[in-house]
């Protein structure tokens, strides 16, 4: 397995988390135990090898070769396989209130344990930018492709929200630790609007991004290598105690945290992580 990241073009980097190509000659096996967790980040995937099937709550879903597929933001994880044979998908995280401002698509509308067929949601251009892809040749051609096509949606001045930007940055730079009540008092505006932003915007209301993001700081310590011992020593820092945190890192990825740090291998999660 492996993981190739890209940079993206420099008009694209205020949207773009991360841009990335999978590669595999056997496939994802089940037995792998590959997760996606949340991350804040709605996503563009493109399978050009092989067909991808994703499970979240015995939900199942399948992205198809040479497919063109939109995921919104989750509160949970995704298991990931693939048959045996050689396979490769590209893969573009979005920065949380990015996607809205690129696609004109409210993404409270996304926001959904499925994964979502591109021409049915994106309609015209869904529908000739999967046709191109599926006829170019080589997966740098594929990325060149993706990113000019890209670059057309950011100059049609699609609007972003000052707000949304400032709250989604302070509630990154704090790891998640920042109450609500103080993006109130910041920003001057109440919880209820702040959540209908933040429901266009994002798709998630900033108390629940916010849970995703100290989630995301512990996920990457484990994608680090370091030991559960280790990471209690900071948990109170972020959570109310011991039960709230292995509450929410259950929510987060199906498993308890010494359950997952013992038993999920997920390769493709740590290679994620550590990007």
């Amino acid at each position: 397995m492996r993981i190739s990241f890209v940079q993206p073009r420099q008009e694209l980097r205020p949207y773009i988390e991360a841009f990335w190509v999978f590669e595999s000659p056997n496939g994802i096996p089940l037995a792998s135990r590959t997760l996606a967790v949340p991350n804040g980040c709605a996503k563009l995937i493109i399978p050009y090898e092989n067909s991808l099937t994703g499970v979240s709550e015995d939900r199942e879903g399948v992205s198809h070769e040479h497919g063109f597929y939109f995921v919104g933001n989750r509160i949970k994880s995704t298991l990931i396989h693939a048959s045996a044979r050689k396979t490769g998908f590209i893969g573009i995280e979005f920065a949380p209130q990015s996607g809205f401002s690129l696609f004109g698509i409210p993404m409270h509308e996304t926001v959904d344990e499925k994964i979502f067929d591109s021409e049915v949601l994106f309609g015209r251009w869904g529908r000739a930018t999967r046709e191109v892809l599926g006829n170019l040749d080589g997966v740098d051609r594929k990325v060149s492709f993706i990113q000019d096509e890209l670059v057309k949606l950011s100059r049609r001045g699609r609007r972003s929200n000052d707000v949304v930007d400032f709250c989604v940055r302070t509630l990154k730079l704090a790891h998640g630790r920042m109450p609500i009540k103080e993006l109130e008092r910041t920003t001057g505006y109440t919880r209820r609007y702040l959540d209908i932003l933040f429901k266009q915007h994002v798709g998630l209301p900033p108390k629940i991004l916010a849970g995703i993001f100290r989630f995301q700081m512990f996920y990457r310590k484990w994608a680090q290598g370091l030991p559960y011992e280790s990471l209690k020593e900071r948990l109170y820092d972020y959570y109310y105690d011991q039960a709230h945190f292995s509450k929410e890192f259950k929510r987060m990825t199906g498993h308890s945290p010494r359950e997952f740090m013992k038993d999920v291998p997920s390769e493709f999660g740590r290679g994620l992580a550590l990007k």
